[in-house]
């Protein structure tokens, strides 16, 4: 469960609840406000086995069925 609290227009407090999936959503891409990724929550030695599937992924050297914007890698890396 996490429960958030925010302040609309008028300055009225409202705080709601979420738990489930929806509660997970809110959770990462408020962890993507902070700054935070999903490896920053990993233990090393799983860092370790994604490390080869995220290097592919960054690169484009996957298929998949919908558009992905890649960061340009600079020559000589």
């Amino acid at each position: 469960i996490i429960r958030i609290r925010y302040v609309d227009t008028d300055f009225k407090v409202y705080t709601e609840e979420y738990d489930g999936l929806l509660a997970r959503v809110i959770q990462h891409e408020y962890d993507h406000i902070e700054g935070i990724l999903f490896t920053d929550k990993l233990s090393t030695l799983k860092k370790r086995l994604l490390k080869g599937k995220l290097s592919n992924i960054s690169k484009g050297k996957i298929k998949v069925d919908y558009k992905m914007r890649f960061p340009a890698i600079k020559k000589g890396r």
